[in-house]
């Protein structure tokens, strides 16, 4: 299956529906419209927000996410990153882990963990299993939730904390056929949260360790 295939099938996917997780508003067609190409440094995010048309790859979209990791890498970092077409050329790539948003009493929600199970187990990790970067940097509470499933799948036989806090900061490292991938644990992208200022710090650690 190619990526376009893949990309096409996580579109139209309804197993939330069919599986009655009634909080998951899917399907959701913001899926990446670009094919990744030699990523260095693969962003695991939340998933897409509710009540928007749009959502980080798309060009119309004034995504909160999109505009928060673009200032980290050109403000932190040094990148000249304007776009999503600068952000793919530097090497980058990012996909959420839930593939569709959820919703409690009408409002944006994180998404449930069997839903995060779900699209971790018939997603994610074909996903990163086609994109194979050298890198992939977790962004919070819902990414590291999915690594949790995928650690499993993949037999790997680390332990890096219970919480968030616990697991933050933390370089791990996989197999996968010849290639060897390093995570980054770190914290979702938001200047409301009182470690910001440490996200800039994981990354640029995790680049370090991958030679990027």
């Amino acid at each position: 299956m190619n990526w376009n295939e893949l990309q096409e099938e996580i579109r139209q996917c309804k197993k939330c529906k069919e599986e009655d997780n009634c909080e998951v508003i899917c399907p959701d067609e913001r899926v990446p419209v670009s094919e990744p190409q030699d990523v260095k440094l693969l962003f695991i995010s939340e998933a897409p927000p509710l009540n928007s048309r749009y959502y980080f790859y798309n060009k119309k979209s004034n995504d909160r996410l999109r505009n928060s990791l673009f200032e980290i890498l050109r403000t932190d970092l040094g990148y000249e990153i304007s776009s999503v077409s600068d952000f793919i050329a530097a090497g980058f790539y990012l996909l959420p882990t839930a593939k569709c948003p959820s919703a409690r009493n009408g409002q944006n929600a994180a998404p449930h963990g069997k839903v995060i199970k779900l699209c971790a187990e018939c997603h994610l990790k074909r996903e990163i299993e086609y994109i194979k970067p050298d890198g992939i940097c977790l962004l919070g509470r819902t990414a590291l939730r999915g690594f949790f499933i995928l650690r499993n799948l993949w037999g790997m036989r680390v332990q890096v904390g219970r919480t968030l806090s616990e697991a933050a900061g933390k370089v791990l490292e996989m197999k996968m056929g010849d290639k060897n991938i390093k995570f980054m644990i770190s914290y979702y992208p938001t200047r409301r949260h009182r470690r910001f200022h440490e996200i800039s710090e994981h990354i640029r650690m995790l680049m370090e360790e991958i030679g990027f």
